[in-house]
């Protein structure tokens, strides 16, 4: 059996469970370090598809989340406890990423792992657990099967999340178009389960009904993003066939795998669907 066939399902969110080796101050942005850590990972189980994926111009089929834990305060950025536990949450859109980021992380054993100027041991990958709610796989048949047909849907945006726009500057609203466009975009490239094209045009009669959000500026070294976090209640036309609607919630429900907007395998456009929208947001 080969890696590629080592995993059925094609959507899959994992949690990297890492240990700071001493106290350390890392970066208050941080996505390109758990960017290259994957890479490194990706890297001791095939250096080719880990540089194929590296220059890939567009969509990526992987997610990454910032640095997540309890951090200590320092004047020049976040600082890590020894014997504390972080995590790293990464999400796939094809299976055999994943069995070769499972592959290079075997490999890579009980090496240290580098993110920045601070040294980690890899204590556990999490594939699946329900103690942890960011871990979880699904196919892309399976959220077309389980998607709901609510016409009111609301996403929370965990992490900064921004889109380029015809080359201008960072669009920071949650335009749906824009949003649920990239899902459908990113849906119709690496899912064998395509969608209707037609399904673009309601997208585009949607709306925003209600939003609780907030902007950052992040620091990635030479440049900087600007993003928006929070919550936003989108709304599907009334005149949109039921069919469609449920077609736009899988893609609400897609967004937990794919990340909304740009750098999202940098830490940015962390996303998911919020249960129960009628109670969602305050008045």
């Amino acid at each position: 059996m080969t890696l590629d066939e080592l995993i059925a399902p094609d959507l899959y969110s994992i949690s990297v469970v890492l240990e700071p080796v001493k106290e350390a101050v890392t970066s208050q942005t941080h996505g390109y370090h758990t960017y290259a850590m994957f890479l490194n990972l990706l890297r001791a189980s095939d250096p080719a598809l880990a540089e194929e994926l590296h220059g890939v111009d567009g969509h990526k089929p992987f997610t990454i989340s910032p640095l997540q834990g309890k951090f200590g305060r320092a004047e020049n950025g976040l600082k890590l406890i020894p014997k504390s536990s972080y995590s790293v949450r990464l999400t796939f859109l094809r299976g055999e990423v994943l069995a070769h980021l499972l592959d290079g992380a075997l490999k890579w054993g009980e090496d240290e792992l580098e993110l920045g100027s601070a040294s980690f041991l890899m204590k556990e990958i999490e594939t699946f657990s329900r103690k942890n709610p960011s871990t979880s796989f699904q196919t892309y048949q399976g959220i077309l099967d389980h998607a709901s047909a609510e016409r009111q849907i609301e996403l929370e945006f965990l992490t900064p999340t921004a889109f380029r726009s015809g080359g201008k500057r960072n669009v920071v609203f949650p335009e749906p178009r824009l949003v649920f466009g990239s899902y459908m975009n990113r849906w119709q490239e690496f899912s064998t389960v395509k969608l209707d094209d037609s399904i673009a045009q309601s997208i585009e009669r949607m709306v925003v009904a209600r939003y609780k959000l907030g902007t950052s500026i992040l620091n990635f070294g030479s440049y900087q993003e600007v993003g928006f976090t929070g919550r936003c209640r989108f709304e599907v036309d009334r005149n949109t066939p039921e069919e469609v609607v449920y077609a736009i919630n899988a893609l609400a429900d897609f967004s937990f795998y794919c990340g909304t907007g740009a750098k999202t395998t940098m830490g940015m456009g962390q996303t998911k669907k919020v249960r129960g929208t009628r109670n969602g947001m305050q008045r």
